[in-house]
């Protein structure tokens, strides 16, 4: 049994659980099984050490490890171009028309 990493982050600790689950990595959550541990543990400051349990799953969970710890790089927005400012005007005063007549009538 080797440690494989202490998670502060509540967030990274399910993430890292999700993914050692879904590769089939046997491994050993210690804070993480108590019934207040999301609570009391890991976002206390209290860490959750991830130990692997077999010898043969260390290479891939160190790999999945990094994979996760990796910034994750969002692809830049394109602003659309604004509307014309008498667009903007001219849709506000037929707004505010159509909103006095149905009020006066």
């Amino acid at each position: 049994m080797k440690l494989l990493y202490a998670a502060t982050s509540l967030s990274f600790a399910q993430s890292l659980r999700i993914a050692l689950d879904q590769e089939e990595i046997e491994y050993y959550c210690s804070d993480a099984d108590a019934s207040v541990a999301g609570i009391a543990g890991p976002m206390g400051g209290s860490p959750a050490r991830f130990y692997v349990l077999h010898e043969q799953d260390w290479d891939r969970a160190v790999d999945i490890l990094r994979a996760l710890a990796q910034p994750q790089q969002a692809e830049p927005r394109q602003a659309g171009k604004p509307l014309p400012v008498w667009l903007v005007m001219l849709s506000s005063m037929l707004l505010m028309m159509a909103l006095v007549f149905v009020l006066t009538h």
